[in-house]
């Protein structure tokens, strides 16, 4: 059984939404109704990415055993879905009992539908840029066999269950510069929607006023005892504000955590000062938070060099500043940005704008060992940032 609709009214969010809707099928059977919701980019007009199948692992099937669950063979913008907007993609019955994994089948084949430019779909996953150029997004090798999801869920008899598969369109897409050449790197996160954490609020600026349409909003964790230096800023969820003039500046999403847990919330924007909050959540709560940004009145630019990472291997770059947040010292991610391989001069898409002041840069990508730079950004000044891979 199939449902593809949309719904409003759901929080700001970027995102793969899984959720397990309450049914009376009877028997020892559940019901998996799976959606789709997005974490918005500014970089794109559209991101559009086809879903051919989705697979379940039951904890006692063998190793490598997945049974599908749903071939919606659907392409959807995933920026079409911030704001609230999600797209069902399935309903289907499973026994009762517990699933230690689900694995998404990215499409090779786009669906029938039309693009927003009232084209066929050129690429099955694809970006639309912001001069209405369509840009393939190919398949690392890796991903050939399907994304795996490595967070188990149980399906109760006659009973509800939801899960929340956050897909990051912002983190997912990899451009290599001028060359045309872009990568799909699925960024997704699980999260039970039926715990959910929500918080909400506006970002204005300090100098009149106004509302901020655009700006980033995150939620980080810190954990400075994290063996590996990408581990110690985990980015939980993170949203744009509104950029309509009936809501412009508003933001709004949820999310869900193991335990009652310390983060950070993080707003940006270019041109405007980084602004944190520190405090404690737990699910099931609602949380408003609003921000005031100071303009960034000094700035410059990192020029990047990338070298030594796998071929076709998406290379992310974490730009984290030291802050004081309730009398603690912790780092905070201002930035994130996917690579491959390359340089600068004369690219610019490997030019870095950031208000001036000390960054850690935190450079991974697949089987290497993470880097740990520093660079210093002056006003209207060009610093280099050579990243080695061993």
């Amino acid at each position: 059984m199939t449902s593809l609709i949309k719904q409003k009214g759901l929080p700001l969010l970027v995102v793969l939404l899984v959720g397990l809707i309450g049914c009376s099928s009877g028997g020892d059977t559940g019901r998996l109704s799976l959606s789709m919701i997005d974490k918005p980019s500014d970089d794109y007009l559209a991101v559009y990415v086809t879903i051919a199948e989705i697979d379940v692992h039951a904890a006692g099937d063998a190793e490598g055993a997945w049974t599908a669950i749903a071939t919606p063979n659907k392409t959807i913008d995933l920026l079409a879905l911030a704001n609230g907007v999600r797209e069902e993609l399935a309903l289907a019955d499973l026994a009762a009992g517990r699933y230690s994994q689900m694995r998404l089948i990215i499409g090779t084949t786009a669906d029938s539908g039309l693009n927003i430019l009232g084209g066929s779909h050129p690429y099955a996953n694809y970006v639309i840029d912001a001069g209405e150029a369509a840009r393939e997004m190919k398949i690392p090798s890796g991903l050939q066999t399907g994304v795996k999801l490595v967070q188990g869920f149980t399906i109760n008899a006659n009973s509800t269950t939801e899960l929340t598969f956050d897909f990051d369109a912002s983190r997912s897409v990899v451009v290599a510069g001028r060359s045309g050449h872009y990568l799909l790197k699925p960024t997704i996160q699980v999260i039970d929607t039926a715990v959910a954490t929500v918080i909400n609020g506006t970002v204005t600026r300090q100098a009149d006023g106004g509302f901020v349409g655009g700006a980033l909003v995150s939620v980080q964790a810190y954990d400075a005892a994290a063996a590996d230096p990408k581990d110690q800023v985990a980015v939980l969820t993170s949203t744009l504000t509104d950029d309509t003039d009936a809501a412009r500046g508003r933001y709004k999403f949820f999310f869900a955590v193991d335990a009652a847990t310390t983060i950070n919330l993080v707003a940006s924007k270019e041109g405007l000062a980084s602004s944190a909050l520190r405090f404690l959540i737990e699910n099931g709560n609602a949380y408003t938070k609003d921000f005031a940004l100071a303009d960034a009145a000094d700035a410059g630019a990192v020029d990047l060099t990338i070298e030594g990472a796998n071929a076709d291997a998406p290379v992310t770059l974490s730009f984290r500043r030291q802050v004081v947040l309730d009398g603690e010292t912790v780092m905070i991610e201002v930035l994130s940005k996917n690579y491959v391989n390359g340089a600068y001069p004369p690219d610019e898409a490997y030019r870095v704008p950031l208000p001036a002041g000390d960054y850690t840069v935190v450079a991974s990508t697949a089987d290497k060992a993470t880097l740990m730079l520093t660079v210093s950004v002056a006003k209207d000044a060009h610093s280099a940032l050579d990243v080695k891979f061993l």
